[in-house]
């Protein structure tokens, strides 16, 4: 039985899949056919506030970038979230903060704050701020495992909450979306060592934050993907899925987003801690179902024993500056043990083919 019952997040919902040949205007239909704006004008007109006062708090995946790609596979489209700005603000809206945190890049690389890595991705920054939610915080009480700990102020006050996730494979839990990118509005830098271990998993905290403040809407940038085991950062041969999502129910849109990889998204640890917490998924897809192909998804046995050597907190560091992703020059390694840390990952590099036939497994091609 579940803990609690949502007033978001165990409802039914619809989660739309639109597949289009052109970028902007595909987006633009999901955006219509999703209701999405009646959906905030709905929140704003009960909020009693103007809509200057009406602040809007978008969450992209952004700081999983390393190089600079159009159309990349890693991280959400800056041009995507700046057309939904752009929407919002012909609606009269005037507060737009684009948020994230730090995250453990920065292991193995340095400068990498969250305005440079925005701006690295093409982020302008007119009209909406760049928010770093690790900057400028306050003490907040999650409950659960996670208890009483720090979160960004602008995620906090924010009026409306939009998770902007890109659509990609993840070796933690198969794959991440719209409820696994929350996570990133945690707002310490290494994550590892605060949300992940013997105490603490990153399943339970990723829920704890998306159930305490919740998320009003959710769009998966699934244009183009990354699978396979580093699909969540690095994928050599991008899927060109040309699909975005959409739905009120960031819940009810994780779960399609996995049956569209051919998975059972209740595999997925986040997916779990979800179901234990908020009861059963009440998802109602609409549009294409057939499972993305050609696509690969990492084996069971991958997840399950990455899970459990991440719980050492020291290895699991030094395999992180290990494996690290080739860079951008505008992001210099950490000099400490430089020359050994540079041989592992062009190592990594060499015989990741290798490593992803053995760790992966190809979807089936369907009709329709």
């Amino acid at each position: 039985m579940p803990i609690n019952t949502h007033q978001i997040y165990s409802r039914e919902a619809t989660v739309y899949l639109v597949k289009g040949e052109h970028k902007l205007d595909t987006f633009l239909k999901t955006v219509e056919q999703s209701q999405f704006i009646k959906h905030v004008l709905d929140k704003w007109e009960n909020s009693g506030k103007s809509r200057d006062d009406f602040l809007i708090a978008i969450k992209p995946n952004i700081m999983t970038a390393s190089t600079h790609e159009v159309d990349s596979p890693v991280y959400t489209d800056p041009e995507l979230v700046e057309k939904l700005i752009q929407l919002l603000r012909e609606e009269g809206f005037t507060r737009f903060s684009v948020v994230e945190a730090p995250n453990v890049f920065s292991y193995s690389y340095t400068g990498r704050t969250v305005a440079a890595v925005a701006a690295f991705c093409g982020y302008s920054g007119e009209g909406y701020d760049i928010v770093d939610l690790g900057d400028d915080t306050v003490e907040f009480d999650y409950g659960g495992v996670l208890g009483k700990h720090s979160i960004g102020r602008t995620w906090f006050e924010a009026d409306y909450r939009i998770s902007f996730a890109k659509n990609k494979s993840h070796w933690q839990c198969f794959y991440t979306a719209c409820l696994k990118n929350v996570y990133g509005c945690l707002p310490k830098w290494d994550k590892m060592k605060h949300y992940h271990g013997k105490n603490i998993e990153f399943f339970q905290a990723t829920v704890l934050i998306a159930d305490k403040l919740p998320v009003d809407f959710g769009f998966l940038d699934a244009w183009t993907s990354g699978d396979g085991l580093t699909g969540h950062v690095r994928d050599p041969k991008p899927n060109l899925t040309r699909t975005f999502f959409a739905s009120e129910n960031i819940y009810a849109l994780d779960w399609v987003a996995g049956e569209k990889m051919g998975l059972n998204p209740a595999d997925n640890y986040v997916i779990q801690a979800a179901m234990n917490l908020w009861g059963p998924v009440r998802a109602v897809p609409q549009g294409d179902m057939t499972v993305w192909y050609p696509w690969r998804n990492i084996r069971p046995f991958v997840i399950k024993m990455l899970n459990f050597l991440e719980e050492c907190y020291w290895f699991s560091r030094f395999m992180s500056r290990a494996m690290a992703n080739k860079m951008d020059v505008r992001f210099p390694p950490v000099k400490q043990c430089q020359w050994f840390f540079g041989t592992t990952q062009t190592l990594t590099r060499w015989f990741e083919p290798v490593l992803e036939w053995l760790t992966t497994k190809k979807t089936k091609p369907q009709s329709g």
